[in-house]
């Protein structure tokens, strides 16, 4: 039980560190790469990294990133 806490704010830095690396990140760019794991993270940007999150630009790149997602593969 005592190691749990510390693994949990272990994590919880580590989370906040790749927040703060992806506000650095083009915005464009952020969304591309969201877009092609089809997971839209808008809203934690915005959150994150405040007024130099652009959401226009931002879908831009996640539509663009959506689209060049392979089709599913049949069994």
């Amino acid at each position: 039980m005592r190691l749990e806490l510390p693994i949990a704010l272990s994590f919880l830095l580590v989370s906040g560190c790749t927040v703060g690396n992806d506000c650095a990140m083009g915005t464009f760019e952020l969304g591309q790469r969201d877009g092609l794991l089809a997971a839209n993270q808008a809203g934690r940007y915005a959150a994150a990294c405040g007024g130099t999150f652009d959401a226009a630009r931002y879908t831009e790149g996640f539509e663009d990133g959506f689209s060049r997602r392979p089709p599913p593969q049949g069994d």
